[in-house]
């Protein structure tokens, strides 16, 4: 299924941040007052440890306070998503402040935007 989801997604490209490439799926947006949540993905340029080249997740960005958390997170042993499931996590309850000029301060803005 999460297979599935990532060779038909509309991913589009946030920018490349040195080692990581950033993609997220508009059509994936959702709106709750002022959280949105959307799914990503993140291209290695190598191989980590783990064996994973890609890590697709469910982010959750709190508009209003400026913070975000994952909500679900795969690594994958291929580019995009693909291959073989390598790790599944789920929610993080903690959030994460967001740093300027980076890809995650990027999707803020896309994200809140909408």
């Amino acid at each position: 299924m999460m297979l599935a989801g990532s060779a038909w997604a509309e991913w589009v490209t946030i920018g490349d941040y040195g080692e990581v490439t950033f993609y997220f799926d508009p059509a994936t947006i959702r709106k709750d007052r002022n959280m949105r949540r959307v799914w990503e993905i993140q291209d290695l340029n190598e191989r980590i440890k783990s064996g994973a080249m890609s890590l697709r997740m469910r982010v959750e960005y709190d508009c209003k306070q400026e913070r975000f958390r994952y909500l679900e997170i795969s690594s994958h042993s291929e580019p995009m998503a693909f291959g073989r499931v390598l790790e599944l996590d789920g929610e993080d309850e903690n959030w994460g402040e967001i740093a300027p000029n980076t890809a995650v301060d990027r999707m803020l803005q896309i994200v809140c935007s909408k």
